[in-house]
């Protein structure tokens, strides 16, 4: 995933200055970490809409688009965790001051005790300590029914959740108790879960949109269809060849509420329940991006791409990008300095062994209607 966050200040907010007072609506087709609809929102009077294939991303993009007003984060958090403390005790979960594979073998069977759907039954034991996992079901099960404290304290919920897990990045898989891995696993168990639920809620609560907006779960293609003149939109479509969802599916459990009996060391819910993107296989990803563009265009609406800036696992590249935009858009073009991840895709050529996170340029592509 490409740090928009970071391109914000390194071109891309220059670019969104330019573009986004001379239209009606901003549409985030692939939010993420909602990073760039957050910043729309905040910054300028024009709705804004966020959308992406997976509910964490929904989750966080509505915490901040979907109200125009701060919320007080120490009642907020006050109320949450009187409903949340009965739940949490029930669990009587086991803690350790040290965590060795002894004490991880024994949460691990502890946690096999209740429903399999449970987040505590997947994950307490792997990606979260038994303290950790019983805090976040119980904190899940008692989220505010009303908006927008609902919406907050879900963001909330899984941006503390993602800062805890046990495992190098992203979720794809735990880390385990072995001797060379186990201090990694002992410093995410020890994090303090509810301070860091807290901190989360203390930086969304001042954040609002101007304007509010929406954000929810639907596929870019279809959503594009709907769209009018005088749209600007955003995209930053997937690049790996590799399904987002594999990364990402247990803070997709966490805003589900809960998820079906999982498997393997990575603790996967079932494959045909972890959404599936045309832009993450070799075989679609160039005719995805191609019908999207052609819809946009069709639509008369304008766009602004990001993707890098050379052909990514999937098999799509910048230039072809570019090229087939500037067939039926107006297109500009500027190339940025960022830094992505490899998610589990294969090296660059000539780069050598392949690292989590590399540097790489990134193309920031500007398209008007003719």
């Amino acid at each position: 995933m490409g740090s928009k966050r970071a391109m914000l200040g390194n071109g891309l907010g220059d670019v969104l200055e330019d573009m986004v007072g001379r239209h009606r609506r901003f549409v985030d087709l692939f939010t993420g970490s909602a990073s760039v609809a957050w910043h729309v929102a905040q910054r300028y009077p024009i709705a804004t809409f966020a959308f992406d294939l997976q509910r964490y991303s929904a989750v966080l993009a509505a915490a901040v688009v979907q109200r125009n007003n701060p919320v007080n984060p120490v009642r907020l958090w006050n109320d949450w965790v009187r409903r949340a403390t009965p739940k949490f005790e029930a669990f009587c979960a086991p803690d350790a001051t040290v965590v060795n594979a002894a004490f991880v073998i024994k949460a691990r069977k502890w946690a096999c005790q209740f429903d399999q759907t449970s987040l505590v039954h997947a994950y307490a034991g792997h990606y979260y300590s038994p303290v950790q996992a019983c805090w976040i079901q119980a904190l899940r099960d008692t989220v505010p029914t009303k908006s927008p404290n609902r919406e907050v304290c879900l963001a909330a919920l899984v941006m503390a959740a993602s800062k805890c897990a046990a495992s190098p990045g992203h979720t794809a898989q735990p880390f385990q108790p072995t001797d060379t891995a186990i201090k990694y696993l002992e410093i995410s168990w020890h994090r303090n879960f509810c301070a860091d639920v807290q901190a989360a809620l203390a930086q969304l609560a001042p954040i609002h949109a101007r304007v509010s907006g929406k954000s929810d779960v639907g596929d870019a293609n279809e959503i594009a269809s709907q769209l009018q003149p005088g749209d600007l939109v955003f995209i930053d479509p997937p690049y790996s060849a590799v399904q987002y969802s594999r990364f990402y599916h247990v803070l997709e459990a966490i805003a589900v509420g809960a998820t079906s009996p999982v498997f393997g060391v990575g603790r996967y819910p079932p494959l045909h329940e972890r959404p599936s993107s045309k832009y993450s296989q070799k075989t679609t990803a160039k005719l995805a991006i191609q019908d999207l563009l052609v819809t946009l265009a069709a639509r008369e609406v304008s766009a602004i791409i990001t993707f890098p800036d050379h052909e990514c696992s999937n098999g799509v590249d910048a230039d072809m990008i570019k090229n087939y935009a500037s067939e039926i858009f107006e297109a500009r073009t500027q190339i940025v300095s960022s830094v992505f991840s490899t998610l589990g895709g294969p090296a660059l050529s000539g780069q050598g062994p392949r690292l989590a996170r590399l540097n790489a340029d990134e193309m920031i592509l500007c398209l008007e209607p003719r």
